[in-house]
């Protein structure tokens, strides 16, 4: 993930400390037009969230151990709730060995940027930009059409995001700031999951939210993420 941490983080305004509860889309009008369209099988492609601990000074430090928990948590429940909710059939990537990783990584590294994008200007929220709701052009390329010869998936479901978690001493100062009459602003996630036709690379789905409470080390928090997320997908369950 290359942009979307520094870009999409600083820019979500609209949706900054707020809980998980209400998530915004942004969907292909291809696709609501005509939802038998819509994918059955998905390969889910290695969450890319990146986790990040600020201290009572608010710098940032990356912490790889939550990262990989954090990931851990948003596969399984990425795929228990596509099963529950009867979205599609979601599949997991193949093995790294069996793959072009270069060619994943930087596809993942383009659709971090059409991510941007889409929510700046795809949910068509800004009259300026209310055509781009219907004018729905969004693409990655063909790049990921191998996936599809492997899988025999439809699309790809990437899952992006970062999470910054206040410290002790972090906390610590938020309190003693609030006694000063000082508002310091504690941890912050974005997280934005899409879908991706495997044979055009058009962008089908994508769903945004922003959380100042989930801990993305927290399995129950990351279900209630990507129930939310889910939520948005248009058509029946």
């Amino acid at each position: 993930m290359r942009q979307i941490v520094c870009a999409v983080i600083l820019g979500a305004t609209s949706v900054m400390a707020t809980p998980v509860l209400a998530a915004m889309s942004a969907v292909n009008p291809a696709l609501t037009q005509n939802l038998d369209t819509r994918p059955k099988k998905v390969v889910l492609l290695p969450p890319q969230v990146f986790v990040f601990e600020l201290s009572a000074g608010g710098v940032p430090t990356r912490m790889t151990d939550w990262e990989a928990a954090a990931r851990d948590n948003l596969s399984s429940a990425a795929t228990r709730l596509a099963h529950d909710t009867h979205l599609f059939e979601l599949v997991p990537a193949p093995r790294p060995e069996s793959i072009d990783i270069d060619q994943l990584d930087a596809h993942i590294g383009l659709y971090d940027r059409v991510a941007q994008s889409v929510f700046v200007y795809g949910r068509g929220e800004q009259s300026a930009w209310a055509h781009k709701k219907n004018e729905f052009d969004y693409t990655v390329g063909p790049g990921l059409a191998f996936l599809r010869e492997q899988t025999g998936a439809d699309a790809a479901l990437i899952v992006l995001g970062a999470d910054y978690i206040s410290s002790g001493g972090r906390k610590a100062a938020f309190f003693a700031g609030l006694a000063l009459g000082i508002i310091m602003p504690l941890g912050q996630s974005f997280m934005t999951a899409g879908l991706v036709d495997l044979k055009t690379g058009d962008v089908q789905w994508m769903s945004f939210d922003s959380s100042s409470s989930m801990d993305s080390r927290n399995p129950s928090d990351v279900d209630g993420l990507m129930r939310a997320l889910y939520q948005t997908y248009p058509g029946p369950r």
